[in-house]
């Protein structure tokens, strides 16, 4: 994983991560306070020689040695068992074992006892039982079989200490730790989280499971998400992506003035019918003549998302109900649609005849652009009758719930019917994932302003960067920059 990656992460999933560490922070300062002062106290042992023995060198690094021995022994189970009955305590011998430490103080024969408790006066009581059952226990050790004296004297060297101030817990060490930690699995979870995830995220994988160009990136709405209406504020970056999309679709094609593009996903609920609607407006803001065609004949949305009825549509008309221009209904913005009408028992059938061929022939060469909203591509055959009768194909992805697996098996499918794929549009991307895109929509949105336009030849052969620089070469980059401008 790269630097860059990883800031991408972070930007994504930082609501994952500030929720972690919030969490942590509220969990570790309960913790924190639930815990109770404790207090320690502190007492020391002597070991020597007996007085009579000199000041021989055997003798003392006896001493030297067996120092050590005891301080391991401070904590022995039989030691602690006899501490709670002097003490009179009510903890067992695992827990007062963690109450005590003994250590030997360096170059010295001394050992020293610490012990811990929830008052002063406890930990001193604990501390001196301490003392007084370890020197017992080294007497009994160390006395000799015969009348002889002991190798080594144990004596204590006074009271243990009592301090009124706590020694823990210590609540800011604590809390900081606490929330150092909560950073840290933030991090770790959202990392691992990005890994674990199978849906698309990024442009790189997008572009490489699709073999097609980016059009264009559509941010996350929460009003259009919300509305029963698909149709987007004119003046939203929304609707500026969509400006992006209709400029960058008019380069994938420049041999053609007219244009027939079919919208699918790979599955339901990716955001087709947004697009295709909100595409065919940005269209006719441009001054071409556009109609929209709602070809989902199992779940038709477009004349609902325009405001207008669906009793009589393209079913209509193939069935010689109506003729086409009785069907077509005209939208306040100018924009030309043709809705469903009855939806049939066999959509995949009706949508495989030559009637279908007709009518597309009928209105081809009526309109500058015709933009069709088509079925989602897995799930159903009925985009596979859709495909050959147009020039490109857009495919929607949506972040964080296209999986990978669905977006190539979509391309694939669209490219084995003979489909020319002209790009795919990733939908629903939160705002603190647009910088790991590099490119947006348009001015004065905080967004990136150079638009990913396709070479022209077909969007699988890539995508490149369009400046100004470049497109004012070109009688398309007029069109473009006039375009941009609106």
């Amino acid at each position: 994983m790269s630097l860059h990656q990883f800031l991408v992460i972070l930007r994504t999933r930082w609501k994952f991560i500030v929720t972690t560490v919030v969490i942590g922070t509220f969990a570790t300062v309960a913790i924190v306070l639930s815990q109770a002062p404790s207090y320690s106290s502190t007492g020391r042992i002597f070991f020597s020689p007996p007085a009579n023995s000199g000041t021989d060198v055997f003798s003392t690094y006896l001493v030297t040695q067996r120092v050590a021995s005891y301080s391991d022994l401070a904590t022995d189970p039989a030691l602690m068992q006899k501490v709670i009955e002097r003490a009179g305590l009510k903890e067992s011998r695992g827990e007062l074992a963690s109450r005590i430490s003994s250590s030997v103080v360096t170059n010295t024969q001394i050992v020293q006892i610490t012990a811990t408790a929830e008052t002063p006066e406890k930990a001193q009581r604990i501390a001196d039982a301490e003392v007084q059952e370890l020197i017992s226990l080294v007497t009994d050790l160390e006395r000799p079989s015969g009348d002889g004296e002991p190798a080594i004297v144990a004596r204590s060297t006074g009271a243990p200490t009592y301090s009124t101030v706590p020694v823990g817990p210590g609540a800011g060490l604590n809390i900081a730790v606490g929330i150092m930690l909560s950073i840290l699995a933030g991090i770790v979870g959202a990392v691992l989280r990005d890994q674990l995830d199978t849906t698309v995220k990024r442009r790189e994988e997008v572009e490489h499971l699709s073999g097609a160009a980016i059009m264009a990136t559509l941010p996350l709405d929460p009003v259009v998400r919300w509305a029963e209406k698909r149709t987007v504020d004119p003046s939203s970056p929304l609707m500026e992506a969509f400006r992006v999309l209709r400029t960058n679709l008019q380069f994938a094609d420049l041999d053609s003035d007219r244009q027939m593009v079919l919208v699918t996903s790979a599955l339901p609920s990716e955001g087709k019918t947004l697009t295709a609607v909100n595409l065919a407006l940005s269209l006719v803001q441009s001054g071409r003549s556009t109609l929209l065609i709602d070809a989902d004949l199992r779940n038709p949305n477009v004349a609902k998302s325009l405001g207008l009825e669906n009793a009589v549509g393209m079913l209509s008309t193939l069935i010689g109900r109506v003729d086409l221009a009785g069907a077509i209904q005209s939208h306040s913005s100018g924009l030309q649609v043709l809705g469903t009408g009855p939806l049939p028992p066999n959509p995949a059938e009706v949508l495989d005849t030559d009637a279908v061929r007709d009518l597309f022939d009928a209105v081809r060469g009526k309109y500058d652009s015709i933009i069709i909203d088509a079925p989602p591509v897995l799930p159903v055959a009925d985009t596979g009758a859709l495909v050959r009768h147009v020039d490109g194909v857009l495919l929607l992805a949506r972040f964080g719930q296209t999986r990978r697996d669905m977006l190539r098996l979509a391309a694939e499918r669209i490219q084995a019917i003979g489909g020319r794929l002209y790009g795919t549009v990733i939908n629903g991307t939160p705002r603190s994932a647009m910088g790991a895109y590099g490119y947006g929509y348009g001015y004065g949105y905080g967004y990136g302003t150079d638009a990913i336009v396709p070479k022209v030849g077909g969007a699988e052969q890539g995508a490149r960067r369009a400046t100004t620089a470049t497109t004012s070469n070109t009688a398309g980059g007029a069109r473009r920059r006039q375009d941009t401008s609106r």
